[in-house]
Parts: structure tokens; C-alpha cells; sequence
């Protein structure tokens, strides 16, 4: 007789984890952020944040995922997971091309740019 009921435990860890990992992220950022000075409002939107928080999210997508007992709602989650899983690979690569502390504009600034800000055409 199994007493335990393991896959609801590794349903419930894999959730707690990634909350863990999302509320861990945004104190290492806020704490990061008061060091340099730079308000928490620029801190969020570098890959020092987002990466790791789209990772806590997608963990916790997963483990909704594992316990839902409608199919609807099964594919929800997994598409929102999904979303946040491609959005950590996409803030990953840019960090690795950019910086972590790289601004989350990362456009290059051409004419355009140069002729909204002056009024003026090239």
C-alpha cells in the first residue's frame, strides 16, 4: 500500500519551484537594482530579469498543466508555457549577444530614429 502519492508531489514541488525561482528573481533584481541605483522599473526589463523569470513561470505553466483534468485547459497552459519558455530562450540569446545588463531597446539607430527625434530628414 503507497501511502504517498508521489505524482502530486512532484506536481505541487514543480509549481512551488517555480514561484520560488519567479520571487527569488525579482529580490536578487530589486537588491541589484538599489545597489547601482538604477530604478526597478529599468532593472525588469533586462535579460538579468527576464530570463530566469520566464523560466520560474514556464515551471509553474508545467505543473498547472499536470494537474489540469480538462483538455481546454491542459493546451492553455502548455501554450502559455510555451510562451514564457520562448521567451527565456529570446532574452537567453540576447544576453549572451548583448550583456545582461543590456537595455531591452536593442534596436540600432538609424535615420529614422535620427529624424524623429530632430524633426529634420537626413
Amino acid at each position: 500500500m503507497d501511502l504517498i502519492d508521489w505524482p502530486g508531489v512532484a506536481r505541487n514541488a514543480l509549481w512551488i519551484l517555480g514561484l520560488s525561482i519567479v520571487l527569488a528573481t525579482w529580490s536578487y533584481t530589486n537588491w541589484w537594482a538599489s545597489l547601482r541605483r538604477i530604478k526597478m522599473r529599468h532593472a525588469l526589463g533586462l535579460p538579468r530579469f527576464q530570463a530566469p523569470f520566464a523560466i520560474g513561470l514556464s515551471l509553474f505553466c508545467a505543473s498547472l498543466a499536470w494537474s489540469s483534468t480538462r483538455w481546454w485547459e491542459r493546451g492553455l497552459w502548455i501554450v502559455l508555457g510555451v510562451a514564457f519558455l520562448w521567451q527565456a530562450v529570446a532574452e537567453w540569446r540576447a544576453a549572451a549577444r548583448h550583456g545582461w545588463d543590456s537595455s531591452p531597446d536593442r534596436r540600432p539607430q538609424g535615420a529614422a530614429d535620427s529624424e524623429q527625434t530632430t524633426g529634420k530628414q537626413p
